[in-house]
């Protein structure tokens, strides 16, 4: 990873304010409105490193767990494609400790865009392979769509 790959600037953009969206659905980031990523084709180093499909979404419940316990700070910090628990179901520890919202909604959908485009998932894979879905055994509330995956 280097300081000028899409994952990095997506991070820093979120941890600055801007506002960072994804659409795991159609493949396109936007910060500020700018794209970074549109349908599927970007420019540069995703930032992201290709793994087998076990590794990847374990990355993605990791980042999903952080999503889940984050600490929202109001506005637009929800995902369209994930459950974070509201600020009154947080543990004062977790209210003290999490990730503030905007920042692990970033994480979470950008780690699994870029793990989409760089083919770690994959349709075909064996874990998705013949399934409209994908469902975290630890995080039931995690569900990655295979319609969401082009390959």
């Amino acid at each position: 990873m280097n300081d000028n790959d899409i994952y990095t600037i997506a991070m820093r953009a979120a941890e600055d304010g801007a506002s960072v969206t994804v659409s795991l659905s159609q493949h396109w980031l936007k910060i500020d409105g700018g794209a970074l990523i549109a349908d599927g084709c970007w420019q540069g180093e995703l930032g992201v490193p290709v793994v087998d499909e076990s590794a990847a979404l374990a990355m993605i419940e990791d980042a999903y767990a952080a999503y889940e316990c984050s600490v929202p700070e109001g506005g637009n910090d929800a995902s369209r494609w994930f459950y974070a628990r509201p600020a009154d179901d947080l543990s004062d520890m977790e209210l003290a400790t999490g990730m503030d919202r905007p920042v692990a909604r970033c994480r979470l959908e950008v780690l699994t865009l870029m793990l989409i485009l760089n083919r770690s998932l994959r349709k075909d894979g064996q874990q998705m392979k013949g399934k409209w879905f994908w469902q975290s055994e630890n995080h039931p509330r995690l569900v990655i769509l295979t319609e969401w995956i082009k390959y």
